[in-house]
Formats: C-alpha cells, sequence, structure tokens
C-alpha cells in the first residue's frame, strides 16, 4: 500500500498537532517576560520563558525541557526575613512537619535564549491558570489554596504558608494553606496554576451570598469567604443573604486583611483559634462522604471567588508528615463506618 501526497501531509499536520511544543503561533519574549500556554485537554501546559527569566514550579512536574535552562531547588516564593538559625531551624521543622514555614519550590530559569519547558498536572489531573492581576482588579482579597494543588506561578507571585484557622479549616482540612501575597504592580501579569481532578472552574460569589461544596471538592478561595461545615440532613437557611449583619461583614473584611492590629491576637486568643481549627478538622475526618457539606458565605463588601474540582483527590490533608495522618486517619474512620452522631 502506497502513501499518496495528501497522506504524508495529514501525517505530518496529526505529527505536528501531537507535539506539546507546537503552537499555531510563534511568540517572543523579552528578557524577564514569560508565557503560561495550557495544552488541548489542560493536562499540562508549556510554559515559555524570555532571556534571563524564571518561574516557579512543583518538584518532578517538568516532563521535558530545551537546553540552556536550569533548575535550583529548593527557592522561597516570597521574601525571607533574617532570622537566627534557631529560628530557621525551627521553619525547616514546621515545613517538614505540618508543612509550615518558608515555602520551598524549585525555580527554573533561562540564560541567554528563550525557553520552553513542559509541565504536567499529574495523573488524571488538569490545570486551572489564575491571573491574580484580574482577581487584584476586581477588589478580590488574596488567594487562599491547598498546598497539593499548586503546580507553577510566575517570578512575580509571592506565596507564603499561613495556619488555617476554623473558617480554613473547613474546606481545606489541612493545618496550614498557601496564600499569595498583595500584588505591587498590576500592570505585569501574575499568574499562579493550579491541577485539580477531571475539571475545575470559579465561582464568583458575590456579597452576602453563599454556596454549599461537598468537602474535598474546593481547592483555593478568596480570603474574604466565611465556611463552616453542616450536615446535609439540615437544609440551608434561607434568610442567610437577609440575615448579614455588619459584625459578620466586618469579621469578613479583618480575614482579608494582611495584618491584624488588635489585641485579640494574643497567645490565649490564638489557643482558643487553634482549638476550634482543630475540632473540625477532626469532624470533617470523621464524617463519612456526604455526612458533611462546606457552606462558604461571602459576608464581604467585595467579591469572592472559590475554584472547586469536579471529582476529589488526595489534596486534602496539606503537605509533611501531619498531612499523611490525617489522610490515613480519614481512611481509617471511613473504613469502619464511624459517625458524628448528630
Amino acid at each position: 500500500m502506497y502513501m499518496t501526497p495528501i497522506d504524508f501531509i495529514d501525517l505530518g499536520f496529526r505529527t505536528f498537532m501531537r507535539n506539546p511544543f507546537s503552537s499555531p503561533e510563534q511568540i517572543s519574549l523579552r528578557k524577564g517576560e514569560s508565557d503560561f500556554r495550557l495544552l488541548g485537554a489542560r493536562e499540562g501546559l508549556v510554559v515559555t520563558l524570555g532571556p534571563e527569566t524564571s518561574f516557579f514550579d512543583r518538584p518532578s512536574r517538568s516532563v521535558c525541557r530545551w537546553p540552556g535552562t536550569r533548575t535550583i531547588p529548593r527557592q522561597t516564593p516570597h521574601l525571607a526575613p533574617k532570622r537566627s538559625w534557631i529560628a530557621n531551624e525551627f521553619a525547616t521543622f514546621l515545613y517538614v512537619f505540618c508543612g509550615g514555614g518558608d515555602v520551598k519550590l524549585n525555580r527554573i530559569a533561562t540564560s541567554e535564549k528563550q525557553r520552553e519547558i513542559l509541565l504536567t498536572a499529574g495523573e488524571g489531573n488538569v490545570v486551572e491558570k489564575i491571573d491574580l492581576t484580574k482577581l487584584a482588579g476586581d477588589n478580590s482579597p488574596p488567594l487562599l489554596f491547598l498546598q497539593p494543588a499548586y503546580l507553577c506561578s510566575s517570578s512575580n507571585v509571592a506565596i507564603e504558608s499561613v495556619p488555617c484557622d476554623a473558617s480554613t479549616m473547613s474546606w481545606a482540612r489541612a493545618p496550614y494553606v498557601y496564600k499569595t501575597c498583595p500584588l505591587v504592580d498590576l500592570s505585569t501579569p501574575a499568574i499562579l496554576c493550579l491541577a485539580g481532578k477531571t475539571m475545575i472552574w470559579c465561582e464568583r460569589i458575590e456579597p452576602g451570598e453563599s454556596r454549599d461544596y461537598a468537602l474535598g471538592n474546593v481547592i483555593a478561595t478568596t480570603a474574604n469567604v466565611v465556611s463552616k461545615l453542616r450536615p446535609t440532613s439540615q437544609t440551608h437557611p434561607e434568610d442567610r443573604k437577609a440575615a448579614t449583619s455588619k459584625h459578620g461583614r466586618s469579621q469578613a473584611n479583618a480575614i482579608s486583611a494582611s495584618a491584624k492590629t488588635s489585641r485579640d491576637s494574643s497567645i490565649r486568643a490564638r489557643l482558643r483559634e487553634c482549638a476550634a481549627a482543630t475540632k473540625i478538622l477532626f469532624e470533617s475526618m470523621r464524617a463519612r462522604e456526604g455526612f458533611f457539606v462546606c457552606e462558604v458565605t461571602n459576608e464581604s463588601d467585595a467579591p469572592a471567588h472559590v475554584f472547586i474540582q469536579l471529582n476529589k483527590g488526595n489534596f486534602y490533608g496539606g503537605s509533611g508528615l501531619v498531612g499523611i495522618v490525617i489522610k490515613l486517619v480519614s481512611s481509617i474512620f471511613r473504613m469502619s463506618h464511624l459517625s458524628l452522631g448528630h
């Protein structure tokens, strides 16, 4: 059987389209510029870096890259203050133990020429590309997201690890989550890419509105939402939107603030908050699938954004040794069919 010229053209076109580095539009980037292009099925993305440019990515997610790039491991995507060696050792302990302390990511940098890097979202995962400058332009506060959901980010995105309060614990089910810092320059795109199961979408929640989500499906929210666990046997309060009080709005706005300077930040208040978060974590670990829902409410004056994955993965629990223990204990409880008896 002989191949006609049309067959050769079709074979060449199919080969070209199967190449993840092939793109109909050829871009030329300058120093400091980067481009994040999703693949067709969002199973990965191609990051194009200009000369002497870098970006951060999750370890073991880089599949293929051109020569002229180098990986610098264990880099911090935020300003690390000068500390004593004891404080540095304690930060390292928090990072290994429960995912706290300084954030440690890989930095991939180019030398003198423009280069491309192919990243995978992981088996069964898809990529969600988030432009943080658009969220900031919408007056939305910084973004909180699960640590295992992080895939990559541009070099101008500052990320820090923050402990979960009772509200964040209800959807994160982890001791720590990642938080993006407020952007200084809104003229340059700040890209954050997250990975989730099957499909990821974003819901915009207006002030006073509320949504219910299953446990394990929320992977990121803006910091101006208040969430709590509610048994599925209880209906959602119909007057939630009308009963939003000024106290609740001020509380949500305080949560979205970058710092709290009130006297309530004492050791006793922090211990109470830690105890409340631990209780919520234990309840979510003991609950069977479908026993609880996460009620997310926007009680602030700015719009909120929630990113949800269609199917649940193993993202809950966070990172570190504590994250492994949370996943193990949750599996034991669910196999034994123990509930809270509500």
